[in-house]
Formats: C-alpha cells, sequence, structure tokens
C-alpha cells in the first residue's frame, strides 16, 4: 500500500513508469516460472527415453545424475560471469545467440539412430547422446533464475529481486507435482518431447524479449554497466569465511538431509511410490517460505517444532506398533522441512546486495549439488550402510540447538559465535550422544551389509534361517539343516512358479530356465543335473552375496550361468538363447523397473522363448496392481494367461504370491494336477488395463488407490 500512495501521489510520468515497471516484472516472472518448469520436467523425460536402450545400470544413473549436476551449476557460473565481465546490451547479444542455439537443437527426444550397439561401456555414448539433445537447452534454462534477476536488478536495485528466486521454486513445484500425475499418465513419451519442446520454444521468446530489450536500451545499459562495474570491483575481496559458509554450507546440508531422509522414508521405513514426491516438495517449500517474504522465516519457532520432531524419532518405540510406522515417517518430514527452512532461511537472511547476486546464487547452487554428489556417488563408497544419516541428524541437531539457544537468530545478524561454555557444551553432547546412539543401532543378527549404487544389503541370520534383505524388502530365505534346499518366500511349491515348474519338469527330462532378478537364489532349488538355467541380476553384491551366505546356487545339480547386467539389454544380446521357461521377478518394490514390463520387452521375452516356452511373472505388489497390465500385455503379443495366486501358505517361511503364467500352448496346459487352480482373468478387466509402451508408461496407471 505505501507503494500505491507514493504512485497516486506522484505525477503522470511516475505513474507511468510504474506501469511499464509493473509491465516488465511480469515478464521477468513469466520467464522465470517458465523456466523453472520447463528444467525439472526435462530430467524424467529424457530418462525415460534413454532408460530402454542403456538399462538401469549405475553407470546409467551415475552419469545422469553427474550431467545434470555439472550443467546446473554451469548455467549459474555462466550468469554470475555474463553479468560480472559484460554490459547489459553485450550480454542480451550473447544470450540471445544461445537462446536461438538451443531451440535449433530441439526436440529433445533421441531418435533411433542413437541406441547403442554392441557391448562396450554405455558412458561415453551416453554423454554424447545428453550433450546433443538436453546440454544447450538445459544450460539456458539452469542460467534463467539469477540471469532475469541481474536483469530486473537494473531496473530495480531493491531486495524485492530476490522473491523472483522465490518464484522459480513454485514452478518447480508445479513441475514436480505435475509430472507423474498428469503429464506422464496423459502423453507420451514423443509427446511428452512435443510439449516439452513447444514451451520451450515459448520460453525462448519470453526470455528473448528481456534480451532485447537490453539491446532497445543500449545507452541507458551502458550507463548502468559503468555504475555497476564499479561498484562490482571488489565483488570478492568484502565477502567474509562467514558469508562463504553460509552461502555454501547450509544449502550442502539441506541437500544431504533432502537425500537421506528420502532414501530412509522411502527405503527403511514405508515402501510406497511416489512417496519420494512429499520430501522434495518440501525442500522446495521451503525455498519458496525463505526467499518469498522475511516475515516467514520464524527461527526459534522452526527450531521448536523441528527439535520436537527429534524427540519424537527417539522415542518412536513407546508408541502402538501400527502407530510407529507413520509417526516415525511424519517425524522425519517434519524434521527435514524444519532443517531445510533454517538453512534457507539464513541463506536469505545473508542475501547481499544486489551486484552480488549471480555469485551468491552460483554459491548456493554449488552447495547444493556438492551435498547431492556427496551422499549419491562418495557416501556408497565409504560407508558400508547409510552412515551418512547420523552424521546429517548429528549437524541437523547442532543447527537447531544454536538457533534455538542463541539470543537473536544465528548468523543473520553478526555470525558471533561467542556463546557461552554451558550451552557450547550442552550442544556438543546432544549431537555426540545422538551420534553415538544412532549408529549403534545396527541389527544384533546382522552378519553382513553392503552398499553400492542400489542401496544397503543385509544378510539376517538366525537359529532356524538366513535371509537377504534391502530395506523392509526380504529378497529371500533360506532354511539351515536338511532343509536348506526347500524353496521359500514367494517361491514355494504351492506358488504359481513352484507349480509350473513341477509341471514342465513332469513333461521333459531336460529345460533350460531363464531367471530376471537372482535374489538369494531361492530358484535354484527346482534345478535338475540335466537342467541348465541363467540368472541374469543387475546388482553385483546381490550375486556375491548369494554365492557366499547361501547355499541354494552351490548346492543345485543343474547347470548354472550368471549373467550381471540390465535384463532386458542382455536378453537382447543373447539371440542364441530359447528358454523353455522365463521367469521374471523384478516388481515386488515400489519402484519397479518399468522398462521390463512394456509391450516391446514382452515381444522380447517372446522372441526368446522356445517352442511352446512359458513365460511367468512374479506380480506380488502391496502397492501396486500389475495383474490387468500383464494379462494384457501377454494377450497384446498373442499369448494366453492366467493367475495363480496362493493366500494360504502351507510351508514354513512361504508367503502369499501372484504369478501371471503365458503361453501359447492350448487348454489341455492348464488342466494338469498343478496348474487347474489357475485362473482365467476378467475380459472386461483386462480390456480395461493400461498397455504400457516404451514411449508410454507411468505408475499411477496401477496404484492401488488407498480406499476411504
Amino acid at each position: 500500500m505505501p507503494s500505491c500512495t507514493s504512485v497516486v501521489s506522484g505525477s503522470t510520468i511516475n505513474s507511468t513508469n510504474v506501469s511499464k515497471q509493473t509491465t516488465s516484472w511480469f515478464v521477468f516472472a513469466g520467464a522465470t516460472l517458465l523456466g523453472a518448469f520447463l528444467v525439472f520436467q526435462v530430467q524424467p523425460v529424457i530418462s525415460k527415453c534413454v532408460l530402454p536402450w542403456f538399462g538401469g545400470t549405475p553407470a546409467v544413473w551415475t552419469t545422469c545424475l553427474l550431467f545434470f549436476q555439472v550443467l546446473l551449476f554451469a548455467g549459474y557460473l555462466y550468469a554470475h560471469c555474463l553479468r560480472r565481465f559484460l554490459p547489459p546490451a553485450l550480454q542480451g547479444v550473447v544470450h540471445l545467440a544461445l537462446l536461438c542455439a538451443a531451440a535449433w537443437s530441439l526436440p529433445i527426444a533421441p531418435s533411433d539412430a542413437w541406441k547403442p550397439v554392441g557391448t562396450e561401456d554405455p558412458t561415453w555414448a551416453l554423454l554424447w547422446l545428453l550433450t546433443a539433445h538436453v546440454a544447450l537447452p538445459y544450460f539456458v534454462l539452469s542460467s534463467t533464475g539469477p540471469l532475469v534477476q541481474a536483469w530486473l536488478s537494473y531496473e530495480n536495485q531493491s531486495d524485492s529481486v530476490y522473491r523472483l528466486y522465490a518464484l522459480s521454486n513454485v514452478g518447480s513445484l508445479v513441475a514436480l507435482l505435475s509430472y507423474p500425475f498428469v503429464v506422464e499418465p496423459l502423453l507420451s513419451i514423443e509427446q511428452q518431447s512435443i510439449f516439452w519442446s513447444l514451451a520451450f520454444y515459448g520460453f525462448v521468446v519470453v526470455d528473448g524479449w528481456l534480451a532485447i530489450s537490453l539491446l532497445r536500451r543500449r545507452k541507458q545499459s551502458v550507463a548502468t554497466s559503468g555504475e555497476a562495474s564499479a561498484t562490482d570491483q571488489p565483488v570478492l575481496a568484502g565477502l567474509r569465511v562467514a558469508d562463504w559458509t553460509v552461502w555454501i554450507g547450509l544449502p550442502a546440508l539441506a541437500s544431504v538431509m533432502l537425500l537421506v531422509v528420502t532414501s530412509h522414508v522411502c527405503q527403511d521405513i514405508a515402501v510406497m511410490p511416489f512417496l519420494w514426491v512429499l520430501p522434495l516438495s518440501l525442500y522446495l517449500l521451503s525455498f519458496i517460505v525463505s526467499f518469498d517474504s522475511p516475515t516467514w522465516y520464524r527461527p526459534k519457532l522452526i527450531a521448536a517444532f523441528t527439535g520436537f520432531a527429534f524427540v519424537v524419532i527417539q522415542l518412536k518405540g513407546w508408541f502402538p506398533g501400527t502407530w510407529q510406522m507413520p509417526v516415525e515417517a511424519l517425524s522425519y518430514l517434519v524434521v527435514l522441512f524444519g532443517v531445510c527452512l533454517l538453512c534457507h532461511g539464513e541463506t536469505a537472511a545473508r542475501k547481499p546486495a544486489t551486484q552480488r547476486l549471480t555469485l551468491y546464487y552460483a554459491l548456493i547452487s554449488f552447495g547444493g549439488a556438492m551435498g547431492g554428489i556427496l551422499v549419491a556417488l562418495v557416501c556408497p563408497l565409504v560407508f558400508q550402510d547409510y552412515r551418512e544419516l547420523p552424521i546429517a541428524m548429528s549437524l541437523s541437531i547442532g543447527v537447531v540447538a544454536i538457533t534455538f539457544l542463541a539470543s537473536r537468530s544465528w548468523l543473520t545478524m553478526t555470525c558471533d559465535w561467542r556463546l557461552s561454555k554451558g550451552i557450547t557444551g550442552l550442544i556438543v553432547a546432544i549431537i555426540g550422544f545422538t551420534a553415538v546412539v544412532t549408529t549403534l543401532t545396527n541389527r544384533t543378527d546382522t552378519i553382513d551389509q553392503r552398499r553400492n549404487f542400489f542401496g544397503v544389503l543385509r544378510v539376517e541370520n538366525d537359529a532356524e534361517r538366513i535371509q537377504l534383505v534391502h530395506g523392509n524388502t526380504i529378497h529371500g530365505i533360506q532354511l539351515h539343516g536338511p532343509e536348506r534346499m526347500t524353496p521359500t518366500s514367494y517361491f514355494g511349491h504351492s506358488s504359481g512358479v513352484g507349480r509350473l515348474i513341477h509341471t514342465m519338469q513332469a513333461e521333459s527330462p531336460e529345460m533350460r530356465i531363464g531367471v530376471i532378478g537372482l535374489g538369494c537364489g531361492v530358484l535354484a532349488a527346482y534345478g535338475r543335473e540335466s537342467d541348465t538355467m541363467d540368472m541374469y541380476e543387475i546388482n553385483p553384491d546381490v550375486l556375491a552375496i548369494a554365492k557366499e551366505h547361501f547355499t541354494f546356487l552351490s548346492d543345485c545339480p543343474a547347470t548354472i550361468e550368471h549373467h550381471l547386467g540390465d535384463g532386458r539389454l542382455l536378453l537382447e544380446r543373447h539371440t542364441d538363447k530359447k528358454f523353455d521357461l522365463l521367469i521374471l521377478d523384478a516388481f515386488s518394490s515400489d519402484a519397479i523397473p518399468a522398462h521390463l514390463l512394456t509391450l516391446e520387452a514382452m515381444q522380447l521375452y517372446r522372441n526368446r522363448l522356445a517352442e511352446d516356452g512359458v513365460l511367468a511373472v512374479h506380480v506380488s505388489n502391496n502397492h501396486l496392481d500389475l495383474v490387468p497390465l500383464t494379462h494384457r500385455l501377454t494377450q497384446a503379443i498373442g499369448m494366453s494367461s492366467r493367475l495363480i495366486q496362493n493366500d494360504h501358505c502351507d510351508q514354513v517361511y512361504t508367503r502369499p504370491s501372484r504369478w501371471v503364467i503365458a503361453t501359447d500352448r492350448d487348454d489341455s496346459f492348464w488342466e494338469s494336477e498343478h496348474l487347474s487352480v489357475a485362473h482365467k482373468p476378467n475380459a472386461a478387466v483386462v480390456e480395461s488395463a493400461p498397455l504400457w509402451t516404451d514411449q508410454h508408461h507411468n505408475l499411477a496407471s496401477v496404484l492401488i488407490w488407498p480406499s476411504l
């Protein structure tokens, strides 16, 4: 309201200027919002394009992660260098040329000519593909936030420029929420690419307008540049260590907390699809709250409810059993939101004058990238478990304690660390106690624990059995003693795959069996001396553990061949193999490899089956209904399928399971003693089921929505 009163009381010329600035601000806001939206949308689009070609191996995901992290920081650095070393008019020329080059490089979806051939390391081929299709557009979009704010600062030197950063995170949040629930279900990958490209052309128009406006105001811009250059000369000289600590260290801690809490909540507490959306949304919301207005940031209040959430986590065992999981998950999310609010709030509270705006954002981006690379790449090489979780939680407790105990908001005024010795000692004691207690909470029955890109695997052993565990998911159980070769878990004698193997072995004296998804090797319990089994496994630690701690493989009389890598890609290369039975066991978790369950994948499986061969797909899943989808896929490739579901287990350490069995054989196959329990699919349900393809598949279409 004060600004409105000032405008009304001013001259007509002032009113005109305000109107122009208001219109101009919407252009700045539009470029910021659209740019942030497109940054968050491009990564899942290109990932879905390359996954069926390159597989889900660590080399692929690591390459993508590093590519986008490095390019994001490069975009921020480009914005800083452009503003620092070039006058505004020349900034417009350079950026306009870059916009045109990025628009020329579209579309982002690669053609089939980019599909790799051979068995060579995919890293360089993937890097070249990403560079050719995504690098320029993503680089330009990454620079948008700081660059647009820097251009706005030529007209408006107030702190309101920084509110565009909050707006950019609104765009990111909209993109995050819209992709899995709107864009992915409605559009194929090709359509997503076209939609994204059209939106990028719109962005080029808006952002190009801002660049051209710098050229149209050449004289004014040159004059402004002279003033800015004079102000910018000591851009690094006046910075203190505290500034660097805040601008790099706090965003790094927030980034680390995002990744470790997401991993812990989604793998160890509540294994549910799309749960990862919640922590990332809270992370982005903390940016929005912190940079929109200083009045939103209440450090002591935030520290209080975050500290309370820390206490609840330590006392989760006191809650009733059914309450423990939701209470713990909610508490971790509260801790994440609170810590991110404190980190980003203090970072926003120490924002510099607009002359250092681009450097400020470049350092924030650097801190966030370092936090992400530390957790995603360094920690799996250094730690055998998620040791970064207690470390990050300990650092967060220190941040919360200092904030709560300090007489004023820490770091925002003088960065005075001279607290009393008693308070300092208390903080150190809290951090040390929490770190020790959290670190020493490993299960006593864990005899081996290994970590790599795919996560942490535990081998748990007691008097009756030994089992392989990933998070809360059990990947196989073996009994001790004489019964050690008894099939367990989802593979018992009464399961769909058990019944199928017994039927086929009674028909044929020898079989070739392919298995995608090794686990601890339970299916090897069915192998006969005359059989050959091909085991496909993507995680090298799973194979190593199955050989070292379980005896299914070593005790199996069949000939076993192990193949390490993405199952679909390996099958494409193994053109000489024809299986009597091909078993797919990769869909029990919340994050299923969707590229293994598409029409193109099913056609590949059929091509790898021998005459009268059978395909068995394990579709037991607490959160995804994969049965109608699998039935429709098998029918689409001309095979008939039936469901074998056993809800009551008649063996020790076996579980209820659901198996879809598909074959070309006639109805007499299903009349055998073991397969007579198979159910025909409901035609109406199958007809209404989604038909996943490499171009169009989404998890939401098979999600089991909770009943209200």
